[in-house]
């Protein structure tokens, strides 16, 4: 069953019309301002017909989109060091005259800019720390799971203790750290 439009016309009777998507109005009493309400309600349903997995770890996912940007910004100077005090693209027209150059120059500055926001939002959310923080707290975990492990299994003293001191030793050589 469609819904109706919720508004009254000049005379008092109810609109009648049908009712947009996402809202109580139809397109005649809607306005601008309803219009951007259903422009969000069809990106809601784009978006969740893409099916996107949710994000697990938004700071790592963010320390990756940090390192694309810095990537970026990287390939950018390098084009524009490429140019070397030579102008490349000399038109023979009229009014074509470095295109190209001014294109390559204002992507590397857009990249500046994109990287300067990035690390900003990164050093003010403490995301390192952040991250150490949850690396430790992992690593504690793993340590309190092998130790009831080992006692569950009966493994005391020496034994668990040599335990123990494998796991640590393994535990460096898989993190690349040296004891």
């Amino acid at each position: 069953m469609q819904r109706l439009c919720s508004a009254r016309r000049k005379d008092g009777q109810p609109c009648r019309g049908a009712a947009m998507r996402g809202i109580d109005k139809c397109r005649m009493h809607a306005g601008k301002r309803s219009a951007a309400v259903k422009l969000q309600a069809d990106a809601a349903d784009a978006l969740a017909r893409l099916d996107v997995p949710p994000v697990e770890d938004p700071l790592s996912e963010l320390a990756k989109v940090c390192g694309q940007v810095l990537a970026w910004k990287d390939s950018m100077a390098e084009k524009v060091n490429d140019l070397g005090g030579t102008l490349r693209y000399e038109s023979d027209g009229e009014g074509g005259s470095g295109e190209q150059l001014r294109a390559e120059v204002a992507l590397w500055e857009r990249a500046l800019d994109r990287c300067e926001r990035f690390l900003t939002a990164m050093a003010r959310l403490n995301i390192d720390e952040r991250l150490a923080r949850i690396s430790e707290e992992r690593a504690e975990l793993m340590v309190a799971v092998l130790a009831a492990a080992l006692e569950r299994a009966g493994i005391e003293g020496e034994q668990a203790e040599a335990v123990f001191t494998a796991f640590d030793v393994e535990f460096a050589r898989q993190a690349g750290v040296s004891l």
